[in-house]
């Protein structure tokens, strides 16, 4: 059993110590079954000081005690230390080896989970992109659909309409065509953008609420003096029946902010003595 563990021994040793490129070392491995006294003779002759890296080292205590074992059928002192360091290098070579691996699977996982991260990304903001076409265009038909309104209302001829009717079915026509639609949109948010610091569009809104409704716009102007501009903007586009993702992209701001902005007018105008509270409350809640 001794004896064929130490095969087993010297077997393992010599797989993974193979391939040697130092000639000497070469000819003691040919020598090593047929010949071991040979093999000996030809490690003898080669001074274990003159080899100068691990490897070579290691092979030549391996080559040295596996053929005095199977020369002499035993090891002694000198060569039973060599194949100990033998097998320390062979141990050494394995952690190495190990390590190595290991980092290679981590820089391996580094570079996947930043690819994957870099894909999310990219597909998060493809997607929020979406989104802002998405209501960019919404908000644009809502527009058209409310100035061509203020049009048969008799209100002015805007040119914005037109356009806004043109570049809205141009989007849908073309819908999926790289090079069309951000130009489309480009002009379509410079409407859109144009329209939400025009005064006359937001003056003749007021005038088609007050023809529409009783006066309402002169009333909660004459009642609420101390409210800000945007506060008559925000009741005008609610009044006027725009949805929330129009008001929003009018306003520049989220939809939260318009609720919460909603909100807090309803309340100031519940806690007013106005005559004209329940009317006023009626036009928010379109």
């Amino acid at each position: 059993m001794r004896l064929l563990r130490k095969s087993l021994l010297f077997g393992s040793l010599l797989a993974f110590l193979a391939c040697s490129h130092n000639p000497a070392l070469k000819e003691a491995e040919r020598l090593l079954d047929s010949c071991p006294d040979s093999a000996l003779v030809v490690l003898e002759q080669l001074p274990r000081e003159s080899l100068s890296s691990e490897r070579e080292l290691a092979e030549y205590d391996y080559l040295s005690a596996s053929a005095f074992y199977k020369a002499y059928y035993f090891l002694d002192d000198e060569h039973a230390m060599a194949l100990s360091r033998a097998y320390r290098y062979k141990d050494a070579q394995r952690l190495r080896t190990s390590n190595l691996a290991l980092l290679i699977m981590g820089i391996l996982a580094t570079l996947v989970l930043y690819f994957w991260a870099r894909k999310f990304q990219t597909e998060k903001l493809l997607a929020v992109e979406r989104a802002e076409n998405e209501k960019m265009l919404s908000s644009a038909e809502d527009l058209r659909a409310r100035l061509g309104a203020l049009e048969k209302l008799g209100g002015r001829k805007n040119p914005s309409l037109n356009t806004l009717d043109r570049l809205c079915e141009q989007y849908y026509i073309y819908e999926g065509t790289e090079n069309l639609q951000p130009k489309i949109l480009k002009e379509v948010r410079s409407i859109v953008e144009g329209l939400r610091a025009d005064a006359a569009t937001q003056k003749e809104l007021e005038q088609s609420l007050d023809n529409s409704n009783k006066n309402i716009m002169s009333k909660l102007r004459e009642q609420f003096p101390r409210w800000k501009e945007e506060d008559f903007r925000l009741f005008c586009f609610v009044a006027s029946g725009f949805s929330a993702t129009t008001i929003s992209t009018l306003l520049g701001k989220d939809k939260p902010y318009v609720y919460n902005r909603l909100y807090r007018l309803k309340e100031r105008v519940k806690n007013s003595s106005s005559p004209d509270k329940n009317h006023i409350l009626a036009c928010l809640e379109k």
